[in-house]
């Protein structure tokens, strides 16, 4: 990772890391794309409802994941192997205590949860039956989000794309014999995402026991690292919080909608969070991709590839935000038609909202790659500060505030308008990043230079 073209670098890490990370999300989507054509506008509604949390579960996995490939990497740039073997270890089970808390607060709490919301009758018995067999499969989907980062980090993100692609492939045949063939409906659905998680899980953990891994899981050898663990959350935390603005926006995005119109407009919102997600997944996949990438080279003290590095990445993000914008805008009706063919109403409000939130895309990479970035070099505050000031000082006040004036519009606006004020912060941040790379690297050099000089004397004398 420290020398051969950055760009093939760059391209090995970040294209089996998006088809990862979209594969990973995209099982979400298919679950709705499948019940929006099965039960319609009702269903939609139910899985919405059901997604924050969801979120709870994919934001453990992504913390254990994240916080464990960033240590891994500055680990193993330092040479470190007794390290990275710890932070496997405890990684597992980390992963193993997770699942069975998620499993049974997830069993007892889901339907508390979504009857906050306000949300009755056939909607919330939708979301109940999708998220009770969802929280049974949850160790499944932890380890498999948890496992996923690490093994990349371990120099194979091929494997993880194909294993991801595996999981997928399962899930779509299994959600059409399910929800369309045998009727089964929401629970159809969440089994068909479970079983996907399942063979993924099963597939990674295999990996991690051979001998050829640099990262082996070593049962005999396995014992609980009170400070290991602590450092994997921390370094995680970032990610995790991440993960839970987005449970929280959600679920404050789907309350909103309620007190201003109804399920009708909540199953407008899961269209158009599906489309959003698609690209968030994107520019994450881009940003998950880069972190070893960072991590190593941060670590092993090569400045110059980290500032490479970071600005071909904001340049991919920039790229693929325009490319959404145009898109949207271009064949809107198609995108919509997707999951619902046959809602006249359902599609006049889903277009509406959707031409205002995604204009979010052409500054949300930034913001998400900037925050990575940060967590990638174990700036955990740096990471903290943007992700919770986008959504606590932010989004959250717009998204109540903006409606007041605005009616439904603004509801839809707040995005955007959270976004776009964050993005000219984090520019200002990267600006001076940039240059303590730069500085970084120079005194690399003279200490390089400094060693040679010293040597030359030597042989010399």
């Amino acid at each position: 990772m420290t020398s051969g073209n950055i760009f093939n670098l760059f391209w090995k890490f970040v294209f089996p890391s998006v088809i990862g990370v979209l594969v990973a999300g995209i099982l979400e989507i298919i679950d709705g794309l499948f019940i929006g054509n099965a039960l319609g506008s009702q269903g939609l509604a139910g899985i919405t409802l059901a997604y924050p949390p969801y979120i709870i579960i994919v934001g453990i996995g992504v913390l254990i994941g994240t916080g464990s490939s960033s240590l891994t990497a500055l680990e193993l740039g330092k040479g470190d192997n007794k390290g990275v073997h710890d932070i496997v270890n405890n990684t597992f089970l980390l992963c193993l205590l997770a699942g069975a808390v998620l499993t049974v607060s997830g069993l007892f709490f889901c339907e508390t949860f979504i009857s906050l919301l306000g949300s009755s009758g056939q909607v919330l018995n939708y979301a109940r039956e999708y998220l009770r067999i969802t929280f049974m499969g949850s160790f499944f989907m932890v380890l498999t989000l948890a496992l996923i980062p690490l093994i990349r980090t371990d120099g194979k993100p091929n494997l993880c794309m194909n294993i991801m692609i595996a999981g997928v492939f399962t899930n779509i045949v299994l959600d059409y014999l399910f929800v369309m063939q045998m009727g089964m409906g929401m629970s159809g659905a969440a089994t068909a995402t479970v079983v996907s998680f399942f063979l993924t899980a099963v597939l990674l953990t295999y990996y991690l026991f051979r001998n050829k891994t640099k990262l082996k899981l070593q049962l005999r050898t396995m014992e609980v690292k009170i400070g290991t663990l602590k450092q994997i959350l921390q370094a995680g935390l970032p990610s995790f919080m991440m993960q839970m603005s987005l449970a929280l926006v959600l679920f404050a995005y789907n309350y909103i909608l309620l007190i201003y119109s109804s399920e009708l407009e909540v199953s407008a919102y899961g269209i158009i969070g599906y489309m959003c997600s698609i690209f968030y997944m994107l520019f994450e996949g881009i940003a998950l991709g880069v972190q070893p990438i960072i991590g190593f080279n941060y670590g092993a003290g090569n400045y110059e590839r980290v500032s490479k590095t970071l600005r071909l990445s904001i340049l991919s993000c920039i790229l693929i935000g325009a490319f959404g914008f145009v898109l949207v805008y271009m064949f809107p009706e198609s995108i919509v038609k997707i999951f619902s063919r046959n809602d006249s109403e359902l599609m006049e409000v889903t277009l509406r909202g959707m031409n205002i939130m995604m204009l979010s895309l052409l500054a949300e990479g930034i913001v998400l790659l900037t925050t990575i970035y940060y967590q990638s070099i174990n700036r955990v505050k740096t990471a903290l500060f943007i992700n919770l000031g986008k959504t606590f000082v932010l989004l959250l006040p717009l998204l109540f505030i903006l409606p007041s004036f605005f009616g439904l519009d603004g509801v839809w606006f707040a995005s955007p308008v959270a976004e776009y004020i964050m993005v000219v912060v984090v520019l200002g941040m990267l600006s001076k990043e940039f240059t303590i790379l730069k500085k970084g690297k120079e005194e690399t050099e003279r200490n390089s230079r400094a060693v040679t000089y010293k040597r030359a004397q030597k042989i010399e004398a």
